[in-house]
């Protein structure tokens, strides 16, 4: 689900989730809002709310830099993997009325399934654990349903089904067919019926006869060239082909995610416990604390129940806290724009009311890098996890790792982070250098060979104190 990886947080905010919305200050929310002000180089769309209203939106930036078109609440964008909120929603309403059981084996809803895929269950495709991989083909690539179906069940598992975690648009796009199979309709007119009308989101779908998609926002590279819309992609007909739908792509406005909010804390949509079951922490997301729901990325403690998606252009955050009664929706289309971090700040202004200190970093010359002691040891980390192993992850804890580091967070995780770290850095050249009074910001290609990693380490003397990276 995740695009970003905050490791060793920075931003603590278990401790603060117990917040209630009144015992935020007006005082937080105007810094939040004023911290947003200032984000002069990111475009998008942010929305808060607690208690069912809206306390601050603040759009950034343009929706369509070419006709000045500026982002606001209707502007329609792309809520890219979030869609699959809703597709397990539609599920969870064909579970209350008796046409589906979450442990039915998919061998009754399609046919001639080779045997190593017969035993998997609605259950696993909602929470990832089938063992299908992440995707089958690209996003735009013109299927049909059975073609698709052929091309899932020629395909590797990744591991036994519920014997493991894999995040995977596959599993989701083959629940939209169950959805249209069960229902004997089309999965948009469904969602449409079902849960966009009902909800009060007029102009949310792939396609919808309210919505003016010569507003829809344009994407931007990091460049700064277009990237287009959505429609401006190859759709079969008013939808995407199944390598997107069901799992991604859906058009919506901050509005109609406004409304998706109160739908659920008022369960307008689902009966108190179903959604209590769509929420419920199933499977653990690897080695990090969040588990994944139907649908949902969730907290263990229920705090926090979210999603996100992207697709490197655009992306979008869905945060709810159903306890705290508060709802963060995010949308931005620049690639340069660091939406994720930017909603951890804006959430760690509200619940402590301290706003993030600016940091001001200074270029290092790649010719000159390493120059120093401390980047000397950042070279040795991004050396070894381009090519990682234990061994060598052990001799480096063991010498350039604070004794704080290890005992703020267990071993077993810092292992696990060391892992999945070197699986998602690319082999390439180090593209930037950036050094602030206490840390210093590395710049790599990331290891699918269109984004990169932006790895920040803060030091203790010559030795890692904090780790944070994120992927763009």
């Amino acid at each position: 689900m995740k695009s970003i990886y905050t490791l060793f947080s920075f931003l603590i905010l278990g401790s603060n989730l117990l917040a209630q919305p009144n015992s935020i200050t007006q005082d937080s929310w105007q810094k939040a809002e004023q911290f947003l002000s200032q984000q002069k180089d990111a475009s998008g769309f942010f929305l808060l709310g607690a208690g069912g209203k809206i306390m601050m939106q603040k759009g950034l930036g343009f929706a369509d830099r070419e006709k000045k078109i500026v982002f606001n609440d209707h502007t329609l964008y792309s809520i890219g993997s979030i869609t699959k909120s809703f597709t397990a929603t539609a599920v969870m309403l064909l579970m209350e009325k008796g046409l589906i059981n979450v442990q039915d084996p998919i061998s009754k809803y399609f046919y001639e399934i080779p045997e190593d895929k017969k035993v998997i269950t609605i259950h696993q495709l909602l929470t990832h654990s089938a063992g299908f991989p992440g995707a089958i083909g690209d996003d735009y690539e013109i299927i049909s349903k059975e073609d698709f179906q052929k091309r899932a069940w020629n395909t590797s598992l990744l591991f036994v089904p519920g014997k493991g975690y894999s995040y995977s648009n596959v599993g989701y796009s083959l629940l939209g067919m169950i959805i249209e199979k069960v229902s004997g309709e089309n999965y948009s007119v469904f969602l449409e019926k079902n849960i966009f009308k009902p909800a009060g989101m007029p102009t949310a779908g792939y396609y919808n006869a309210n919505a003016d998609y010569k507003k829809l926002a344009h994407g931007y590279f990091q460049d700064g060239g277009d990237w287009g819309t959505a429609k401006d992609k190859k759709w079969d007909g008013n939808e995407p082909s199944w390598h997107l739908k069901a799992n991604g792509g859906i058009l919506m406005s901050a509005s109609d995610l406004f409304n998706w909010y109160l739908a659920l804390r008022n369960n307008t949509i689902l009966k108190p416990e179903t959604l209590k079951l769509q929420t419920t922490p199933h499977v653990k997301e690897g080695e990090d604390e969040s588990y994944y729901g139907y649908g949902y990325a969730v907290s263990p403690d229920g705090e926090l129940v979210q999603h996100n998606g992207g697709n490197r252009i655009f992306k979008a955050d869905f945060r709810w806290f159903p306890k705290s009664d508060m709802i963060l929706i995010s949308v931005s289309n620049d690639a340069n724009t660091r939406l994720f971090r930017l909603n951890d700040q804006i959430m760690d202004i509200l619940f402590t009311g301290k706003v993030p200190e600016t940091i001001s970093w200074e270029m290092v010359p790649l010719e000159k890098f390493p120059n120093s002691p401390q980047q000397e040891t950042a070279k040795k980390f991004i050396d070894l996890l381009q090519h990682y192993s234990d061994t060598e992850r052990e001799k480096f804890i063991n010498q350039y790792f604070t004794p704080g580091i290890i005992e703020r967070n267990t071993k077993e995780r810092i292992d696990g982070l060391f892992e999945m770290l070197g699986q998602d850095i690319g082999q390439g050249a180090i593209q930037k250098v950036e050094l602030s009074a206490d840390a210093l910001q590395i710049t790599v290609p990331a290891g699918d060979g269109r984004g990169k990693m932006k790895i920040k380490l803060n030091f203790i003397g010559e030795r890692i104190d904090r780790i944070g990276a994120e992927m763009e």
